[in-house]
């Protein structure tokens, strides 16, 4: 859920980058964090793969092809205005390698791995929604450990984004068309670059949060 846009023209001191005092000060809170275990370790080493990869809505890790374009756009016209359909047309034309040229969304970027490393008996495919009331525990914020996942719900009480907890505080995310997916330390704010018009993007704090059952 996006709440302003501040471009980088009229906001000098807004910065989507981690400042020195953010970065001494995670490094700090997260010092003594525990290793994550086998399982939740090969999840996050997948996802750092896919850091790079482009937001399409629906995508679970499609290559970013013009006949996909066509379809998704069929379907979701919506999700590509203000510059997004020129910006995947010209990503659709280029000659590059994974995950540049690849797409998720949000729930579709966990569901992605999941079935990647076939964490569950059958391919699984679920909105946020579905993914925290039927796949996670609600835990606090506080007990956020690497392989949870944080969510935003709107007000009319449903789950509309997640993103996946990593090691030291960063949170993988397919963050949105505008962003993509990155790995960043967004737990207590979020500020994003948008790579399709410049500018910074500051997005609704994450107010939900779980812990996949089948980490527990």
């Amino acid at each position: 859920m996006l709440i302003c846009i501040a471009f980088a023209a009229s906001c000098d001191r807004l910065t989507a980058e981690e400042s020195e005092k953010e970065f001494a000060y995670y490094e700090e809170k997260y010092a003594d964090e525990a290793q994550p275990s086998p399982k939740v370790a090969k999840v996050l080493a997948y996802l750092d793969t896919c850091v790079g990869g482009q937001y399409i809505f629906s995508a679970q890790g499609d290559a970013v092809t013009q006949p996909f374009l066509d379809r998704v756009y069929d379907m979701y016209p919506y999700y590509f205005s203000d510059g997004r359909w020129e910006y995947f047309s010209d990503i659709a034309a280029k000659d590059a390698a994974f995950p540049e040229t690849y797409a998720w969304d949000c729930s579709g970027l966990w569901w992605d791995c999941c079935n990647q490393l076939e964490l569950y008996e059958t391919y699984t495919d679920r909105t946020a929604h579905d993914t925290y009331h039927d796949y996670c525990t609600p835990i606090t914020k506080d007990e956020l450990r690497p392989g949870d996942i944080v969510f935003l719900e709107d007000e009319d009480g449903r789950i509309v984004h997640m993103g996946i907890v990593g090691q030291k505080g960063y949170i993988y995310e397919a963050a949105s068309g505008f962003v993509g997916v990155v790995k960043k330390r967004t737990v207590d704010k979020r500020l994003y670059n948008d790579i399709v018009r410049g500018g910074v993007l500051v997005y609704q704090n994450w107010n939900m949060f779980g812990r996949p059952k089948i980490f527990e």
